[in-house]
């Protein structure tokens, strides 16, 4: 029955891509929140506890049929530009682009504008995103023109049909799986939009979802070194509900190409397990596998959330051509929530995230068939690899219009990035040449590693649904910044956001 009502409750949200976001996600670390029946998948914004019923989508109007319009604008500033583009919004952090060469500035201030569209009657819905950012014509990975006052694009464009047990979507697509809102080491929003299919089977003790998304090589010749490759992304979800637990699963991805034809069925088989197609030599392609988790077995007010995934997996190392380790990463927290004497609801957190220095490449050959976990110049999963970050924080919530929240991050930084190529210095490999760099680099993180400690402040301040402002202060202190060496020292960042937005158009459909 609660898988039933909450496949029922999406008809009532909004899009995942929203300015509530940030609340929404911190309500969902709170487990005050989901998108799904597992808590695994995360596609709309419903309303969440915490925070004042007028942030959130007028429930009792789009219960009906209705189509609503929401418009957005919003200015960020910065006090430096030393930052680099970060494709996750907001600066907060760094992340490796393409090419050392191609790293470009990002500018000190820049504007954003949404239009979100929400068409419902009865069982059927059809969604669109309009994302302008002045930050694209910076931006090396963006593909549309620059040579205009604004440069934008569609980053969703579906339609969905709900069922009881379940939904059928086709369109253009950005999602997370997995326990976390913002983020998925296996499937992420990182990348750019891309068009698939997608549907849900649902019941009370479990969760399945698979997508099928086909990646011309028009437009994804950078993932495939200029070459005429289809690129092809299969990839499904099985999740346990386990009543009061939580939820436990697994995921398989699977990234392929074809010069011509149509793509492997059995790859495409949402039923089929790709990991046995793949290490048994039936099916070619790069394969990642995933386990994850968003559990309470202590008590109620303490959850784990975490995933695992596995790069390459390997059943052993015998065969000449079988003998790459797996790579790895993972991003687990744990999170207590309302354990101090105070009335304000509140959450102390603690993460960690590990992404080992080969994760989402492949070989140089694998790499000009277009098997690199990427589309259009991102990463499908976490931005970068070669790296970890602990996390250490504390959230609150005031009554009815505020959100303040500080932690001391650590973070280390090699210099591998998604794009870096494999190189060969083993005398004694039976791999072609430029196959196999990890097996003589030194220990994790690779060269000469960025350490970066911060300690943090972030405010937020909304009223109802038409207004949103944020400040954060990044007291960092910095060694060997953009992997150059030099010594530790002070680089502080200021950020600033202004939001204004108009939720209450909403037209009923007879």
């Amino acid at each position: 029955m609660l898988a039933v009502a909450l496949c029922a409750a999406a008809g009532y949200s909004v899009q995942l891509d929203n300015w509530r976001f940030p609340y929404y996600q911190a309500s969902a670390l709170r487990d005050g929140a989901r998108s799904s029946p597992s808590g695994m998948f995360w596609d709309d914004i419903g309303a969440a506890k915490d925070f004042n019923a007028e942030l959130w989508p007028d429930s009792a109007r789009l219960k009906g049929d209705h189509w609503s319009i929401e418009p957005q604008a919003a200015y960020y500033a910065q006090s430096t530009d030393s930052l680099f583009i970060d494709t996750n919004g907001p600066v907060t952090h760094y992340v490796n682009n393409r090419n050392e060469a191609q790293k470009t500035q990002l500018r000190g201030s820049y504007w954003t504008g949404q239009v979100l569209s929400d068409l419902r009657y009865k069982n059927f819905l059809v969604r669109h995103v309009l994302d302008v950012d002045s930050r694209n014509k910076d931006d090396l990975d963006y593909r549309g023109k620059t040579d205009r006052l604004a440069a934008g694009k569609i980053s969703e464009a579906y339609c969905r049909v709900d069922w009881k047990y379940g939904f059928f979507r086709l369109g253009r697509l950005n999602r997370n799986w997995g326990p976390f809102p913002d983020r998925s080491l296996l499937l992420s929003s990182n990348t750019q939009s891309y068009d698939a299919f997608e549907f849900q089977i649902a019941s009370s003790f479990f969760e399945f979802r698979h997508l099928f998304a086909a990646f011309p090589y028009d437009r994804s010749s950078i993932d495939a070194a200029g070459n005429s490759y289809d690129r092809y992304l299969s990839a499904h979800s099985l999740n346990i509900m386990l009543g009061g637990l939580g939820s436990v699963g697994i995921m398989e991805t699977m990234l392929f190409a074809r010069s011509s034809g149509l793509p492997d069925l059995q790859l495409v088989n949402p039923f089929s397990i790709y990991t046995v197609i793949n290490t048994n030599g039936e099916g070619v392609g790069n394969l990642m596998l995933g386990l994850q988790w968003d559990l309470c077995p202590i008590a109620r007010h303490v959850s784990l959330k975490g995933q695992i995934i596995l790069d390459d997996f390997q059943v052993d190392n015998k065969g000449p051509m079988d003998q790459e380790p797996t790579h790895w990463g993972t991003d687990v927290g744990v999170y207590v929530s309302d354990v101090f004497p105070i009335t304000l609801p509140h959450t102390i957190s603690l993460e960690y995230r590990y992404l080992s220095r080969w994760l989402y490449t492949v070989d140089p050959q694998n790499t000009a068939q277009g098997e690199r976990y990427s589309y259009l110049g991102r990463s499908l999963g976490e931005p970068g690899n070669d790296g970890d970050r602990f996390n250490l924080s504390f959230f609150t919530a005031g009554k009815n219009f505020w959100t303040a929240s500080g932690g001391i991050v650590y973070a280390r930084q090699g210099e591998n990035s998604l794009w870096s190529m494999w190189k060969n210095t083993s005398k004694d490999s039976l791999i072609a040449p430029n196959s196999l760099g990890y097996r003589s680099e030194p220990a994790f993180p690779s060269g000469i590693v960025e350490r970066t400690l911060d300690a943090y402040v972030d405010a937020r301040v909304y009223y109802k649904n038409l207004a949103d402002i944020r400040l954060r202060i990044d007291n960092r202190w910095i060694q060997n910044k953009n992997n150059v060496t030099s010594p530790s020292s002070y680089d502080p960042l200021v950020s600033f956001t202004i939001s204004l937005h108009y939720c209450n158009f909403i037209i009923p459909l007879p």
